[in-house]
């Protein structure tokens, strides 16, 4: 770098694009994490101090001046402190159990227990797309393989077979070895991805096997005229889902954990580690809301709305019969607008994880449902003028005639109704966090496919 290019900016910028470098792989320090936690009860604690002890004690030892006779005030102060009292501590319990509950981690849980339904899913694309590869000149020798790995076979190959078999218990479970004999980036995805779909932890040195729908036989035609995941031509214009087949163990690999990671699993940058069925990450809990603690989540996000507004309307009504007698009573106000502003917070979290929790989304899924509305909705200005409205609506109508609608049939992971998709979260008996069934208006694959594909009850 010159002296002229060392500007003050440039230094600036410099040393943020290496502390970011820095950080990627970096989780945050455990008191950045679990600070929000002490913020959020010194404010309860707070707001209780103001409201049973300025509150409540002046008007039972009658300090100030009360409109309504005293036995009537005392009356209605006991019912005051006694729902005041269950509500907090209905608020705090369940705040307790979100906090110290885990979400449920990648990297705990059971090999067998979350590669079942990838092998189940993608076993005989995986072995199909193997046995391409081996036909294109790849030796099947250098393939190492996993104890309980179904591998496909080459014929004229029994020698190279035997000699696999003997490695074979020499090779610690779970991890891909003998990675000395890689030739190429192609081998070396055909050995660790493709050769064993069930290994989940894979070596830095490793590159990736490539996604499917760039191969030929994705980009096929099918028999009536159309590509998989292309729609039908409607006023020169068409839906087209995302044609990326997610369930693939390709696409489900973190380059952070060095995992093949289960169903609808993503990685936390701030925990550091991939969380099942993650939804998003809480500062307020210090930590990710997850497949476990997502039911004590939105269970705490109830009972909080329903404190902070009984305490703010309390106040409210209280704090009107008084008569400002110093700077003392600034606490009450404070503390009304401290139980507001969090009554609105806890309020708008709530109704957005009832949304998804009845649509069996998280919010990593709900994003992606959203960013393919919002690619119809410039497709479709970009097609059509700003006052034709009804054209506009016939043409979503008629792509969801033959695709279903984005968030319900388009969503791979619902279940056929609200009540299914609310029990299966806050059921007595929630799923497991790893095995999810699949919506079969989807492929084996996990791409959407048009109406005329699914199965018969469906259509």
């Amino acid at each position: 770098m010159t002296s002229r290019d060392r500007t003050c900016c440039g230094v600036i910028e410099d040393a943020r694009i290496e502390a970011r470098k820095r950080r990627v792989n970096k989780p945050q320090p455990w008191i950045v994490r679990k600070f929000a936690i002490c913020l959020f009860l010194a404010v309860a604690g707070y707001v209780s101090y103001v409201y049973i002890g300025r509150v409540c004690e002046r008007i039972i030892a009658r300090d100030d001046g009360i409109s309504a006779s005293l036995p009537t005030w005392i009356i209605r102060i006991v019912v005051f402190l006694v729902i005041y009292s269950i509500f907090l501590l209905l608020t705090l319990w369940s705040y307790a159990k979100v906090v110290f509950t885990s979400p449920g981690l990648a990297r705990d849980v059971d090999h067998d227990q979350h590669t079942q339904g990838s092998r189940t899913q993608s076993s005989f694309t995986l072995q199909r797309d193997f046995q391409t590869s081996l036909s294109s000149g790849f030796s099947e020798s250098a393939l190492p393989r996993t104890v309980g790995t179904p591998m496909p076979q080459r014929p004229n190959a029994s020698h190279h077979r035997g000699s696999s078999r003997t490695r074979t218990h020499s090779i610690p479970n779970h991890h891909i070895s003998n990675t000395n004999t890689i030739k190429s980036p192609d081998e070396a995805r055909v050995r660790d991805v493709l050769a064993n779909p069930e290994a989940p932890y894979v070596p830095d040195s490793i590159a990736l096997p490539p996604i499917t729908t760039g191969s030929a036989r994705s980009r096929r035609r099918e028999p009536n005229g159309f590509g998989p995941g292309e729609s039908r031509n409607v006023n020169g214009i068409s839906r087209r889902p995302s044609a990326t087949p997610i369930l693939l163990p390709e696409n489900r690999y973190c380059s952070r954990c060095k995992i093949i990671k289960p169903y609808r699993a993503h990685h936390c940058r701030a925990c550091g580690t991939c969380v099942l069925r993650y939804d998003h990450h809480c500062p307020w809990i210090g930590q990710c809301v997850g497949a476990f603690n997502q039911k004590f989540f939105i269970n705490f996000l109830f009972w909080g709305s329903v404190s902070c507004w009984w305490t703010f309307g309390s106040l409210l009504g209280i704090y009107r019969k008084f008569s400002p007698g110093g700077a003392s009573d600034l606490e009450i106000p404070i503390a009304i607008g401290l139980v507001g502003l969090f009554g609105l917070f806890f309020i708008g979290l709530l109704m957005t994880q009832v949304h998804l929790t009845l649509n069996n989304q998280t919010t990593v899924e709900s994003m992606h449902a959203k960013a393919m509305r919002e690619r119809e909705q410039v497709v479709l200005a970009r097609e059509f003028q700003w006052w034709q409205f009804r054209a506009k609506r016939e043409t979503r109508r008629r792509w969801n005639q033959e695709w279903g609608r984005i968030g319900k049939e388009g969503n791979i992971w619902w279940l056929g109704d609200y009540r299914a998709n609310w029990e299966a979260v806050m059921g007595r008996c929630p799923d497991d966090g790893v095995n999810y069934p699949v919506n079969p208006r989807f492929d084996a694959q996990g791409r959407w496919t048009r109406r005329e594909e699914w199965p018969e009850e469906l259509q």
